[in-house]
Order: C-alpha cells, then structure tokens, then sequence
C-alpha cells in the first residue's frame, strides 16, 4: 500500500544506463517533481548521461560476476531501507538477480520491471533462446507489473507465458531540439542522403546494411550513407565501403539536425525491444527504413511513414534500388503527425504516473 505522502517515492535500479536504457530513464526523470519522487540507482560510470545527476545514487560497478551482484543487492537493500520508495522500478534483465534477492529477503515495496527488450529474442529460436526465455520470464513474474515498450514485446511475453501481469507502454521521446537544420546536406541536392545511428555490433546490423550497399554501388552512386556511432570493441570496427561517411558519435543537441537533414533513417538491426531511434527519427518528420525483426514493422505506417524489408543484405539492397527522394519526401508530414500521436513524452509520462499511482 502507498504511504500518506503527497508525492509517490519511485527507486530506479539498473545493471546498466547505457543506450536506451539510460536515454528511458532520463526521460521518466522530467515527470512532475511535484507529484514523483524519483531516485535513480545506477553504476558509478553510467551516471553522466542523466545529465543532471541531483537525483542519482551510484554503486562502482567495474566488471559483471558474483561479487558484482552481491554489491549491487546490498546498494539497492541500503537504499531501500533510507528512501523507503512507494515503488521500486528494476531496469533490463541483468537487473533480474537484484529483484530476486529482494523477493527472498523481503521488504520490496510494489514492484515494476520493465526489460527494454527481451533478452531471448537475440537468440532466434536456439536452445539457449529456449533457457533464456524460461529465466526471464519466470522471474520477470516476481514483479508486481512487467512494462513492454513495444507490441512485439508484448506479444513475446504472452505467447511464451511470461510471469506476472503484462502492461504495454510504448517509448517515447522528447520533441525535437529548438534550433534544428535540415540543411546538413545542402551542397549535394541531387544526393539521397541516407542515415544510421547507432553502435557497430551484431545487433544493430551494420554489417547487413554495408553489404546491401556494396551490391549497389555501381547502379545507385547517387546514394551516400551517413553512419552516426561508433564500435564498442575492436573487433566490430567495420570495413567501409563508398559511399559511406563515418561520422562517429554527435553531440545529442545536434542529432536532431542530422534526421531533419537526412532523407531517411536505415534501421538493419537483428533484434530489438523499440529502438529510440526511430520515434527520434519520426519527430523529425524522417521517413523509416527498418528490417522486419522484433516488430519493427509495427512501429511505423507501411508506405506512409516507412519502409520495411526482411533482415538480409539481398533484400534491403533490392529496397535501395527502389527508393528516391520524391517518396521519401511526400512520407515526412505523415512522420510527423505519427510522431505526435504515437511517440510524445506526454503520453508515456500519464501512462507511467497511472502505473505508478496504482
């Protein structure tokens, strides 16, 4: 039961805030202070990118492992006993073994887990795909409501009788930047300015996109593609082919400039939960070009505010071909309206207080 207090005491905890983990609670953190109070539990490391770091807590976290769970189980435990939150709020599965703990030990106030994606639908459908799901969808069940960000996600939990009560709350994100440009390309009209924002790494499927881009080359020289991110290891550092500028990662008060710029955003991911990038992209009235994994599809209008393909180098290559700048244009005042009635901060932030009020 909720305390007498005015406002609701909300305790956040992640394993990690990195991508959109950290960009989601960063967003939640602008609710009204009047009515929320909201504590935000993270590592040492990840704490800058809240920005504003009055409401932050961390805990050091320099490697995953045993000890680094009993470290986090006791930074959430002490915490909880000072705060005394009317809600806790567990952020992506490796946040899973501290609610665990808490359950076992007691003094867990109403509880909310939210995955950001679930973790089995990066393993198709392997055996381990099979254990993972049996995990996470067992102890997801030990939290009060379970949020899916995403109807796909929503639909994976159901149909693979995840535990606990299932609620969907799709993403969301802020409207765009003030001072935005959609002039970044200016000096080459006749181009069609492709974008991609995100880390090299096998989920994001740079490497599908890249491919489809070298069958194209000779036929569609007219296409140049601008790649916003950057490799996490090493190992994921791509060889680019032409056509292609490597931007490396912008400042967030300039990314809006480079959607509004950009003839269409390219999404070639393997697996996702709701990728930010496209609602970031959508707000800024930027067409879609996503695979069809994990639901993607259902994040935009086909044909309207987007495109989708299947998750191969051959068919996003055929809808390279396919695509020019007249289209794309005619799609953008669709992006926007899907934008406002689908994507606005507003609307999560009165379907999250109505979670949390419960």
């Amino acid at each position: 039961m909720r305390s007498s207090r005015d406002r609701i005491k909300v305790l956040h905890f992640c394993e990690t805030a990195m991508g959109g983990v950290g960009t989601y609670q960063k967003g939640l953190a602008e609710m009204d202070a009047s009515a929320f109070d909201q504590v935000f539990l993270m590592p040492a490391k990840h704490a800058a990118i809240m920005g504003d770091e009055s409401r932050v807590i961390t805990y050091p976290l320099k490697k995953r492992g045993a000890m680094a769970i009993f470290a986090q189980i006791r930074a959430f435990r002490n915490l909880a006993r000072t705060q005394r939150p009317d809600v806790a709020f567990f952020h992506s599965s490796f946040s899973l073994p501290v609610l665990l703990a808490m359950r076992v030990l007691g003094g867990l106030p109403r509880t909310i887990y939210c995955a950001h994606g679930w973790a089995a639908l990066q393993y198709g459908e392997s055996f381990r795909a099979r254990v993972v799901r049996a995990i996470e969808g067992r102890l997801c069940g030990l939290a009060d409501v379970v949020v899916n960000v995403s109807i796909h996600d929503l639909e994976v939990a159901t149909t693979g009788n995840y535990g606990g009560r299932q609620i969907l709350i799709e993403n969301a994100v802020p409207p765009p930047a003030a001072d935005v440009r959609s002039d970044l390309f200016a000096g080459e009209p006749d181009k069609l300015h492709l974008l991609f924002v995100g880390r090299f790494d096998r989920q994001k499927g740079l490497d599908i996109l890249f491919a489809a881009l070298r069958k194209i080359r000779e036929k569609r020289p007219d296409i140049v593609l601008h790649v916003i991110g950057a490799a996490v290891r090493e190992a994921d550092q791509p060889e680019v082919p032409d056509g292609v500028d490597m931007v490396g990662w912008v400042d967030r008060r300039d990314i809006d400039s480079w959607y509004a710029s950009a003839d269409a955003l390219v999404v070639p991911s393997r697996w996702e939960g709701l990728p930010l990038v496209i609602p970031e992209a959508l707000r800024n009235g930027t067409p879609v070009i996503t695979s069809r994994r994990c639901g993607m599809e259902q994040l935009f209008e086909e044909g309207k505010s987007g495109i989708a393909f299947e998750a191969n180098d051959e068919a996003l290559a055929k809808t390279l071909m396919s695509l020019n700048k007249h289209s794309l244009r005619e799609m953008r005042a669709n992006c926007s309206a899907l934008y406002g009635a689908r994507y606005s901060m507003d609307r999560l932030f009165r379907e999250v207080a109505e979670v949390y009020a419960e």
